[in-house]
């Protein structure tokens, strides 16, 4: 394990502690079906294992641990991608619904699971926790529902004697040999971000982020398909991370905002022509003509981020999207 510089130092030691953990098979476990209840705060269901199944569970854990010794760590921001051989973390401070899911798993009176219950049709993460004394780790998978098998096409058969009968498909629950989150002495660590920011809640955040800022670098600006824009701008991930990228410029330089002006943007696109804008109207009725194909839809947002930049040492014409302002 590694730390990018950009990682937190308490990160790095959330992460070693992780790495230093006894071995998990060894340490007390629990296993939790989170849901929702009718206000939309998590809720937890208890799930008895086997000896057999806990041990197939721990084995997944395990693997997840092992890879993350590999990993380098970077800090969580909606406007950046992971890298390769990089896990991002998050502190539960700023993770939404992070902290609140952390004390649903820590619960020691949750109601058990019952697959034919109605609360199970809402179950969309699992958690196994490993404990010993104050350590402890919790290992989330995501994304899938875990009654697959009720839904599926397939008719399941399972052998009793000599006889095979008709499997009930709610006594099935389907998961994959992968764990997306870990957390551990409050952080949270992942390779997923999409992952991560839909099941902990950061995408509803986000999305009221990105109107905001939306809102304030758009509102003196003329866009034909503005409203095309500000759906893309405030529903797609790729598009919300543009706009924390815009809003980091706006928060960190005061002069940022004056300059998004139509009339230096208009004359900055007619005089670099490879920024792919069109433009409409004529004198004070011009506008920025927003494309929402897949080629063109990030055109204006990238503007707006100034990400085209010119190299005075060799006067080439870059696309930046990822840039540190040197002076």
């Amino acid at each position: 394990m590694t730390s990018n510089p950009t990682a937190s130092a308490s990160a790095t030691e959330a992460m070693q502690k992780l790495i230093s953990l006894p071995n998990l098979g060894n340490m007390g476990f629990s296993f939790t079906a989170i849901g929702s209840d009718s206000s939309g705060k998590p809720e937890g269901y208890d799930i008895k294992l086997s000896d057999a199944a806990k041990a197939s569970v721990t084995d997944i854990a395990k693997s997840i641990r092992k890879r993350y010794e590999d990993l380098t760590l970077v800090k969580y921001e909606p406007a950046v991608l992971i890298p390769p051989q990089h896990c991002m973390h998050v502190d539960k401070t700023v993770a939404a619904t992070f902290e609140e899911i952390e004390t649903v798993v820590r619960r020691q009176d949750l109601t058990p699971f019952k697959a034919k219950s109605d609360e199970a049709k809402g179950v969309k993460m699992l958690a196994a926790r490993f404990s010993q004394g104050e350590k402890s780790v919790t290992f989330y998978r995501v994304s899938d529902t875990i009654m697959q098998f009720k839904s599926s096409k397939f008719l399941g058969l399972i052998q009793e004697g000599d006889v095979y009968g008709r499997l009930d498909p709610t006594d099935v629950l389907l998961m994959r040999a992968q764990f997306e989150v870990v957390a551990i002495d409050g952080y949270a660590f992942f390779a997923n971000k999409a992952t991560f920011e839909r099941a902990f809640g950061f995408l509803e955040e986000l999305k009221k982020e990105s109107l905001a800022t939306f809102t304030s670098v758009t509102g003196s600006l003329a866009i034909e398909g503005m409203d095309q824009l500000k759906e893309a701008c405030t529903s797609q991930p790729q598009m919300m991370a543009k706009m924390a990228s815009i809003r980091r410029n706006l928060d960190n330089d005061p002069d940022y905002a004056s300059a998004m002006t139509m009339e230096r943007l208009i004359t900055y696109i007619e005089t670099h022509p490879h920024v792919d804008i069109d433009i409409v109207g004529t004198g004070t009725d011009r506008k920025l003509v927003f494309d929402p194909r897949p080629a063109r839809r990030f055109q204006i947002v990238k503007l707006l981020d100034d990400d085209f930049l010119h190299s005075v040492l060799t006067s080439r014409e870059y696309e930046a999207g990822s840039k540190t302002k040197a002076i």
